[in-house]
Formats: C-alpha cells, sequence, structure tokens
C-alpha cells in the first residue's frame, strides 16, 4: 500500500515511462486506500498556489508555473459531481457529509476573517473577527474529502460559504445561483455583495429578507455591516442593537460592542465639530483665536470663521491678532490670499467700519428685517467696505438679487474661495430662473479647478453638492448620486459634520428618484436619529420617508411619517404636501389634510425662498389638484388643467414643469377612467402626446402606483375600458397587464398604436407576439420634401479592453452596390463621429454590444469605440436627446438590451424613445440578449421591407411569427417597435 502511494507522487511529477503508468493507472482504480494521500497531493500542489480554475461546468486543476522547472505541466478535468478532486479516472466510494468539520469552516483558526455572517449553520458558529494587517490573503485552500462530501449532500448553500469564508466570492456566487429564493439566500447574497464592496445592494438584499423575517439574526448582522459601510453609523448601532437583543452566544456581546463603539465614534464627531463651531462663533464675536490643532481638523470651518472674524474686527489689533489663522489656512489652501485680505483690512477707516461691523454681527445672528438688512446693504455700499458688503449679500436669500454686484466683488478679492462661491452662487440664480442646464454647465466648469491635492475642498464639497441637486433637477438620478457621494467624501475628509447631515438628506432623495428605496429609508432614517433634538430638520426627512412608504404601497406607514412630521408643528413642505395629496385617494387620507395642504401650499408661495426651481409653481397646482379632484371632481380638474397650462412655458428647460404637467394628465386620465368616461380618457392620452384622438386601432395605458386604467378602440371604433385599484407592489413585468377582452377586441385590427405613458412604455410583452403593434411616442413628422437616401451603418466597433466583450461578427455590406450606403467601422466609430454621421441619415444601422449599468447611465447604453481624447466610449440616451434627425430615420439598434429603459412615473429613459424624440420616425430594438448569430439573419429582411414602404408594426409581427415558427428563437419577443 505504502509502494502505491509512493508511486503516486512519482504518476503526479510526471516521471513514470508510459507503459508503468498504464500499468499504475490500472492498480490505482483499485485502491481506495490512495484516495486520501491523492486529496493531500493535490489540495498541497495545486490549490494552494490557486491554481483551480472555474471553466463552465468543470473545475481545471493546472499545474502552478512554479513547478514547472521540475515538473511536466499536466491537466485533469473532472465534471462538478466529482468535484471532491478525484480524477474522471478514479472512481470511489465518498462518505456521507458532515456540516461540522472545523475545516471546512475554517474552526481551526481562533478568528473569523469575514465579518458578514453566514445562514449555513456550520459556518455560523461564532468567533472573534479578525482583521489582516495587509490587507488580506490569497483564498485559502479548500479541503477537496469536505467539498466531496458536501457535493454528495448536495448542500450547495454549504459549498457557496465555504468558498465565501475562503474569499472567493465568484465561485460562492455561481452555487448561490443554483438555490430557491428564501430570506436564507437574499441574507447570503448580501454577505455575498459585502465581500464586493457594493454595500447599497447589501442592503437591498437584507431588507429583502427581514421583510419576510424580520428576526433573521444574520439579515440583521449583514444589514449592519451595510449601513457601517455606508457610513449611516447610528442605523447600523440599531441593527446591532436588534441582533444583540436575540441572544445569541458571542454575536449578541459582539453587536453589542459594535453597537456602542458606532455611537461613540459618531458623538464624538458631533461633538468635536459642534465645539468647533461655538469657538468658531465666539472668534466672530471678538473672542480667543481658534487653535492650530482646530485649524488642522476643521480647515473649511475655519476659513468661513476667519472671513466673518475680520468683517467684524473694529480695531487694528483685533485684525493682527488673526494673522497666525491666516498663514495657517493659507498653507492649507496655497497662497497668500487671507494674509493679503488682513494686509487690506488692516488700512481701513477703524472708526467708520466699527458700527457696520457691528451691524453685520447682527445680521449674522438674524436680528435684522429684510428691511434693516437692506439698510445695512446701502450703508456698506457707499462706505466702500467690500469685504463686509461680499458678506451680507450672501444674506439675501434670492440670488438673483445683486447678482453682478457679488460676481464683480468676488473676483475682485483675487481669492479663489469667492471665485467658486461666486459660481455657486449664480448657478443658484440660473435655477430660480428655470435654467438648469446652464447651471450643470457652470458648475461642472467650475469644479475643474478642484484638484486632487484638496485645496479649498469646503468651496468643492459645496460645488459638488449643488451640482447633484442641478442633476436631480434634471432628473439624472445616477449622475446626482455620483456628485452627492463625492461630496459626501470631501464632507467626512475636512470633518464637515453639518454637510454629512445635509448631504444624507440629499442622497436619501436621489435614492428615492432612483427608485431604491430600502437606501431612501436608511438615508432619512439616519438623518433623523443624528439630529434627536432638532424637530424643526426632521420636516424633510419625514415628509421622503413616507413618500418611500407610499412607492411601496405601504399607505399607512406613509401616513405615520407624516403625522410625526406634523408633531414638529411646521407647515408642510412641497414634499409632503405631495405625499397628502397622493393618499387622497387612499383609505389612509385624513380629514384634516385639506386644512393641513391649504395651509402649507399658502406658506409655500409666500416664501420664495422655498421654491428650488421655476418648475416648482406648476408642481403647487398639480398637487392642489391632485387632492382636490378626489373631493370635488370639477375643482380639481380645473386645477390640473391649470397646472398643465403653467408648466407649458418652462417645459424645454425645467424637469420639474415637465413632471408637473405629466403627473396632471396622469391624475386627469385616472379620474376619467375611474368615472367610466372613456372618450374623454383616450383625448387625454393622444392630447398630451399631440396626436389626434385615435378612430380606431388604438390602445391607452397608464398605471399609477395601485392603480390601472386601460382605454381601447377596436377596429370598429368601439370603446372598452378597464379601471382597478387592486395593485399590491411595484409594476415590474406588464404580461397580463391587458385584460383578455381587450385583447380579444384589438385583434381585427391590422396594427395597434399603444399610448402607454411611464412605467409602462418601453416594456415587453404587453400584447401577444401575434399582434402587430407599436409604442407610439410622438406624432408622425410634418410632410416635407422627402430626403435623399442615407443609410449609415456602424459596426466592427473597437470596444475597450478593458470591458472584456467578445468580439462580434463582421458586418457583411449588401452583395449590390448601394451609393446611400456609408459606413463608420473601427476606431471611427466613436460617439462624437456616430452622433454626428446620424444627422442626415434617412436610416441608421448600430450593430454593437448593449450594457445595462446602472452606475453609468439610466436605460441602457452602446458600446462603441473610445474617442482620442479621454476615451469615452458610450452613446446613452442622454447623448441623443437634444440632437435633430433631419433625415428622419429608421433605426435599427441591434445591440443587446438596447430598449432597456429606465422608467421613472414621468418618463421612460432609454435609447429608443431618446431616437424618437430626436425625430426618428421608427426604432428596433431589443430588451434582451440578441444572439450574434442571429441578429443580421433576422433584421436584414426586416428593413429590406420597412424600405419598400409596409408599416413597420406588420413587418415586425410577420418576421417574429415566421422566426418564432421556423427556428423558436424567444428572443425576437423582446424586439419592440417605437414609432
Amino acid at each position: 500500500m505504502n509502494e502505491l502511494c509512493d508511486t503516486l507522487e512519482t504518476f503526479i511529477d510526471g516521471e513514470l515511462a508510459p507503459v508503468d503508468a498504464e500499468n499504475f493507472r490500472h492498480h490505482l482504480t483499485r485502491c481506495h486506500a490512495c484516495e486520501a494521500r491523492m486529496k493531500e497531493l493535490l489540495a498541497l500542489e495545486l490549490i494552494a498556489d490557486d491554481a483551480l480554475h472555474a471553466s463552465g461546468d468543470t473545475l481545471a486543476f493546472v499545474r502552478p508555473p512554479s513547478l514547472l522547472k521540475r515538473r511536466r505541466t499536466w491537466m485533469m478535468v473532472v465534471p462538478l459531481a466529482l468535484a471532491a478532486g478525484l480524477a474522471a479516472w478514479v472512481l470511489v466510494t465518498r462518505p456521507a457529509s458532515s456540516t461540522d468539520s472545523s475545516e471546512l469552516w475554517l474552526g481551526q483558526t481562533p478568528g473569523r476573517t469575514l465579518e458578514a455572517r453566514l445562514t449555513h449553520p456550520g459556518a455560523d458558529r461564532h468567533r472573534p473577527y479578525e482583521v489582516m494587517r495587509s490587507g488580506g490573503d490569497k483564498p485559502r485552500a479548500l479541503s477537496l474529502r469536505e467539498l466531496a462530501k458536501l457535493e454528495e449532500a448536495g448542500d450547495e448553500r454549504g459549498i457557496a460559504s465555504a468558498y465565501l469564508l475562503r474569499g472567493d466570492p465568484a465561485q460562492a456566487g455561481a452555487f448561490l445561483d443554483k438555490l430557491d429564493a428564501s430570506p436564507d439566500l437574499d441574507s447570503d447574497r448580501a454577505a455575498l455583495a459585502l465581500q464586493r464592496g457594493a454595500p447599497e445592494e447589501a442592503l437591498a438584499l437584507a431588507d429583502r429578507a427581514l421583510k419576510q423575517r424580520p428576526e433573521h439574526a444574520q439579515a440583521l448582522w449583514n444589514r449592519g455591516l451595510a449601513l457601517k459601510a455606508l457610513g449611516l453609523s447610528l442605523q447600523a448601532a440599531e441593527a446591532f442593537d436588534r441582533v444583540a437583543g436575540l441572544k445569541e452566544p458571542g454575536w449578541s456581546d459582539e453587536a453589542t460592542q459594535r453597537a456602542t463603539e458606532l455611537r461613540r465614534q459618531e458623538e464624538e464627531q458631533r461633538k468635536g465639530w459642534k465645539g468647533a463651531k461655538q469657538r468658531c462663533d465666539d472668534m466672530v464675536l471678538g473672542g480667543g483665536v481658534l487653535s492650530p490643532a482646530e485649524v488642522e481638523r476643521y480647515p473649511g470651518l475655519s476659513r468661513l470663521c476667519f472671513y466673518d472674524a475680520l468683517r467684524t474686527a473694529t480695531l487694528a489689533e483685533r485684525v493682527e491678532s488673526l494673522r497666525p489663522l491666516a498663514v495657517q489656512l493659507d498653507r492649507v489652501d496655497g497662497g497668500t490670499h487671507l494674509e493679503d485680505a488682513l494686509r487690506r483690512a488692516a488700512r481701513v477707516d477703524f472708526e467708520a467700519r466699527a458700527p457696520l461691523a457691528k451691524e453685520y454681527v447682527r445680521l449674522t445672528r438674524g436680528e435684522l428685517a429684510p428691511a434693516s438688512r437692506d439698510t445695512l446693504i446701502a450703508k456698506l455700499r457707499e462706505a466702500r467696505q467690500d469685504d463686509i458688503l461680499l458678506g451680507a449679500l450672501l444674506f439675501v436669500s434670492d440670488p438673483r438679487q445683486h447678482e453682478e454686484e457679488y460676481r464683480a466683488l468676488a473676483l475682485a478679492t483675487k481669492d479663489p474661495w469667492f471665485a467658486l462661491l461666486a459660481e455657486e452662487r449664480q448657478a443658484k440664480a440660473d435655477l430660480q430662473r428655470g435654467q438648469a442646464p446652464r447651471a450643470l454647465t457652470r458648475l461642472t466648469v467650475a469644479l475643474r479647478t478642484c484638484d486632487s491635492e484638496q485645496r479649498f475642498s469646503y468651496r468643492c464639497l459645496e460645488l459638488l453638492r449643488n451640482l447633484s441637486l442641478v442633476e436631480r433637477q434634471l432628473h439624472r438620478p445616477v449622475e446626482a448620486r455620483t456628485r452627492g457621494l463625492a461630496a459626501l467624501a470631501r464632507a467626512r475628509g475636512g470633518r464637515e459634520w453639518s454637510k454629512e447631515f445635509r448631504l444624507i438628506q440629499e442622497l436619501g432623495q436621489v435614492a428615492i428618484f432612483h427608485g431604491d428605496l430600502s437606501l431612501a429609508r436608511a438615508y432619512m432614517e439616519e438623518a433623523i436619529l443624528r439630529t434627536p433634538e432638532r424637530c424643526e430638520d426632521h420636516e424633510l426627512p419625514y415628509a421622503n420617508l413616507a413618500l418611500a412608504y407610499y412607492r411601496t404601497f405601504d399607505f399607512a406607514g406613509a401616513r405615520e411619517q407624516l403625522d410625526r412630521a406634523a408633531k414638529c408643528g411646521r407647515p408642510p413642505s412641497l414634499a409632503r404636501a405631495f405625499v397628502i395629496a397622493d393618499l387622497a385617494h387612499t383609505h389612509a387620507r385624513s380629514d384634516m389634510d385639506a386644512d393641513l395642504l391649504t395651509r402649507g401650499l399658502a406658506a409655500i408661495r409666500t416664501t420664495p425662498a422655498s421654491l428650488e426651481a421655476a418648475g416648482d409653481g406648476p408642481m403647487l397646482r398639480h398637487i392642489e389638484g391632485r387632492f382636490f379632484v378626489e373631493q370635488d371632481r370639477r375643482r380639481g380638474q380645473a386645477l390640473l388643467r391649470q397646472a398643465i397650462t403653467e408648466a407649458a412655458p418652462l417645459l424645454a428647460s425645467d424637469v420639474t414643469a415637465r413632471k408637473a404637467r405629466v403627473y396632471s394628465y396622469t391624475s386627469l386620465i385616472l379620474d376619467a377612467a375611474h368615472h367610466g368616461e372613456l372618450e374623454k380618457a383616450l383625448a387625454l392620452f393622444a392630447e398630451e402626446r399631440s396626436l389626434a384622438l385615435p378612430e380606431r386601432c388604438a390602445l391607452g395605458v397608464t398605471v399609477d402606483d395601485e392603480r390601472t386604467a386601460l382605454v381601447a378602440r377596436d377596429a370598429s371604433g368601439r370603446l372598452l375600458g378597464h379601471y382597478d385599484a387592486d395593485r399590491r407592489q411595484r409594476l415590474e413585468g406588464v404580461e397580463g397587464l391587458v385584460p383578455a377582452k381587450l385583447v380579444d377586441a384589438l385583434r381585427d385590427c391590422p396594427s395597434v398604436d399603444v399610448l402607454a405613458r411611464p412605467p409602462v412604455l418601453g416594456k415587453p410583452g404587453l400584447l401577444p407576439p401575434d399582434l402587430a403593434w407599436t409604442y407610439r411616442v410622438a406624432p408622425p413628422p410634418p410632410a416635407s420634401s422627402p430626403h435623399a437616401q442615407r443609410r449609415l451603418v456602424v459596426a466592427d466597433v473597437n470596444a475597450p479592453a478593458e470591458l472584456r466583450l467578445p468580439s462580434l461578427r463582421a458586418w457583411s455590406p449588401p452583395a449590390a452596390e448601394d451609393s446611400s450606403l456609408s459606413t463608420l467601422k473601427g476606431a471611427s466609430a466613436t460617439p462624437t463621429q456616430v452622433l454626428l454621421a446620424m444627422h442626415e441619415a434617412t436610416e441608421v444601422q448600430i450593430h454593437a454590444h448593449g450594457v445595462v449599468d446602472p452606475h453609468v447611465a439610466d436605460g441602457s447604453l452602446l458600446v462603441l469605440s473610445p474617442e482620442e481624447q479621454g476615451g469615452r466610449y458610450a452613446l446613452t440616451a442622454a447623448d441623443v436627446q437634444g440632437q435633430r434627425l433631419l433625415g428622419r430615420p429608421v433605426v435599427l439598434l441591434a445591440a443587446c438590451h438596447a430598449a432597456h429603459s429606465t422608467t421613472y412615473f414621468h418618463e421612460t429613459f432609454g435609447l429608443p424613445v431618446a431616437f424618437v424624440e430626436a425625430g426618428a420616425r421608427a426604432v428596433l430594438a431589443a430588451t434582451q440578449e440578441i444572439p450574434d448569430t442571429e441578429a443580421s439573419a433576422f433584421f436584414e429582411p426586416v428593413l429590406e421591407r420597412i424600405r419598400a414602404g409596409i408599416p413597420a408594426a406588420l413587418v415586425l409581427r410577420d418576421a417574429r411569427q415566421d422566426w418564432l415558427r421556423s427556428r423558436g428563437s424567444a428572443w425576437v419577443r423582446q424586439v419592440l417597435l417605437f414609432e
């Protein structure tokens, strides 16, 4: 036996002669006792050296490069069913599974290296958490013997857990994919997301598990870790408190310690900032100057206080006492700007300046009425006390007032701090004029001066924060979140506790816009916990929490949040007023809502500073109409019509105005459908899109939270309708949304125009594949002289190597010569070149990879060749928006997921709709993956028939049915037509 085991090592080393090796194989198949030794060798020589690689449904054992000098390279491939590491030529009888092996769960080590918790019993024994100071090491070897036991027992959760413990998320994910949905699976996926550095995803998964099992220990733990990673310390502490309450051995004590430490750290940061702020305020009033340690810890706050302390100095000696502070702050941000300011201040007439400085102190403390403030500004202007004037103008709430004067004063200082502040203030003025795109450009350009050295970090974080607000105004949640997180990182780096608090609330609002309600609730609840003593700060968090609960159809939960906000005694903000109006049609409405809403809207209208954008006016009118249409139809309808009228002049530049218009049509359509006024409802569907009232073969569809309204007009012009309020979860797919009676009524139509509104527009499967139908997005283009045929094909793209996308089949030009055809291929197929070439085209084909990446863009993006400057490769819906496609082209997006759109309540944002709104006659695109080998074969005949003048809806229906009959490829069901 020993001789056989020794020979095994020689055989693996490749040192046996071929004949001897064949004889050895014959003996080895009968040598069960050699099994353990063989597995030990494989583990020692192969697994420990990271030579285990996944390959499809097999595991490949490859000799590590480090052994090539003394051994011949070799490979054995074994099925997963033999994942114990036995080669295909060794057949052995496996022992029964054991789930409590200390080696499998790394139980032989005194501490655990995985911070998250797993649901497999063997992997969830408590041990102290140990952090490797090296930042982690290679994945630990996995015992093939123990893996075989789990494989034989069908314990895929155990295999996934073993890989997770060893830091191999890819293998773990592959086995988790095989499990049925459950709270345990969601919790383990949360652990996997944490290991991949995706705390937002982990939070959503943990919350989903806890919704089904509120006391799920592992999900609570992993939720705490996700919140901690997001910097939401007090929310994380509450999650660990709940774990501690479960009284689990070991875990309970660690959870208590974690909660205590998180609260201690947050309290230290809060107290530190508030103490520094108090000393700053004292310094402004003539008290002691900040210490060097305080300046180093809070540089942004210190600079703010320096400027005000200089403005309130009434003696030359006081000015001189600020010199050490100026020198230190100049070292932080570079230059001699503050020392220069000191020199200018030392030369003023203090007898004339002193009374003005004292009035400025009163202004900073909120003791001056607006009239007295304006008087002070006039006196400062007359006395030429420009530095105090610069500060006083910031207390004018409307940035449009004194706009040019402020900019001139700021730039005259030659101080970058004030130059950045001037851009920030002018961007706010742009917003209030309804010029959000101009504000976006202004802030983007200003940010280019913010370098990685963190100079003027306080001002740069404010630019980022304001840019996030503008992106949110433009309803670009991906970009808004990116900017907000960058601002949050700067706030934390500068220990700006109050800015961090504000950004947490604003990121919660962005999360609501993006539909991430789990993250929204976490941000808002954290904001409330951070200022428990200031009820007046809770209006925004409570209102947005109410909205988050409403969006999950928890109307009672939304009412609870509104009632909590009401206890603070402040009139409703615009956000709270919106939720009050939302609840008007539900059982959670209150008899006091009408009076509360009326008082709240009146308070908002009389406080201009509470209106962030020009579109807030129409939105207030919509909120009023949305509420009263449920109480008094005629009054509500009139208000909603007024909102639509008021929004009209602002639609091109203000997203809030566009929302007010869309939401008002939603309320009017639902009101008409609910009361059986089908002709009126269909007319509203058409009016919103500037379409003529359909006389036949049309379907209007709208969904608003729990309510659905549909109106159909069949081939004879007969109207049918459907209304319900029974939905209890967010709309995902739309298959089955149209009742059978409406589908049957439309079957005699040659084709159906679907007037779908967000969030239905752009979803596949609304009508059966044997019907010819199209999403009608906009009216047909006006009749004009026909453009000369110009066909554009974008193909053979050079996708960036870092995306690791496989090469697509080369595009083949038609056999016949076609002078109207032009191509963009290879390095020339960049986003800029493609957009330019599309302007005059009458047909556009783009053959490329399509990618859905919510961190880069809403909807999907097309991967084109990278630009020479900057490397930009993505063509997104935002790039297409605003283009003018003068040739009214038919557009084929032959890319996976090209029709995938992000749906909001006011718009469907994706490539097809963007192309139609830019002027395309029709767009063909698929929501799912397209096989590269089938794309051209399917789409080329479709385009050829459309060129021949056959209606695109008929062409697509016939091609789809033929393809399903002849090839059975289901992907063609996902091809949609937008016209």
